[in-house]
């Protein structure tokens, strides 16, 4: 990290200090956020600079903490703290609390991106397999229109620890039965959903190893979760 270290030090130079503490924060699914701090003795202020030239550099600790996160030395903390002279510091953390916040965080909207990477992977299937209707506009370009209206997709995981899948789309009444593989992460995904929400959230989440959601072919409506997502334990 010292190349990353380097580059924060020359970049951030507009106020006299001790020391300068660079500290990023990251959520379970890759996302962080970067604080920048200046100190002097007990005196404490933030830079107003944005650092957006220092992106490269933010991403090679993005990359440190993707080759931990499954390892003993995880961390979801990551402090430098640089002194004027050049010389720094760096502390890796595991915060749990924090952590335990982002996982509810997770697993609260994973319904709202399993429903929109479904709807996408669907496009793509039923697009190379010429299973969307299509038109030609007015100025002559090739058209895709709605293959279906809603969709009911059900994922039970069973005790081998394997998915087992159904897609039923429906469209003007009628019923049909999707025979679709899933993308590899987004079975990981499904399975590490399943296993949060069964260990380290089961204080707070009821047991399943069944989730229903129904599709609207749209975005699932925050405040409607509870109409088209459904957790049953068979």
């Amino acid at each position: 990290m010292k190349t990353v270290v380097k580059a924060f030090y020359g970049y951030y130079d507009e106020f006299p200090y001790d020391i300068l503490e660079v500290k990023f924060i990251f959520t379970l699914g890759g996302s962080y956020d970067v604080f920048i701090s200046y100190h002097d003795n007990d005196d404490k202020k933030y830079t107003s600079l944005d650092g957006r030239e220092l992106f490269k550099y933010e991403h090679q600790v993005y990359e440190l903490f993707k080759t931990k996160i499954d390892t003993e030395e995880k961390f979801n903390v990551a402090i430098y703290k640089i002194k004027k002279d050049g010389t720094y510091s760096s502390l890796y953390e595991w915060e749990s609390e924090k952590a335990n916040e982002n996982l509810i965080d997770y697993a609260n909207v994973f319904p709202h991106w399993a429903n929109d990477r479904m709807m996408s992977m669907i496009f793509e299937f039923e697009k190379d397999n010429g299973l969307i209707p299509t038109q030609y506009d007015n100025d002559g370009g090739l058209e895709y229109l709605s293959s279906w209206d809603s969709g009911i997709f059900t994922f039970h995981i069973n005790d081998k620890n394997e998915l087992k899948y159904k897609i039923v789309l429906t469209k003007d009444g009628v019923e049909r039965v999707l025979e679709m593989p899933l993308k590899d992460y987004f079975i990981k995904g499904i399975l590490k959903h399943y296993h949060s929400t069964n260990t380290e959230l089961s204080n707070i989440w009821e047991p399943w190893n069944t989730m229903v959601l129904k599709s609207p072919h749209n975005d699932i409506p925050s405040d409607k979760k509870d109409e088209f997502v459904s957790y049953i334990l068979e």
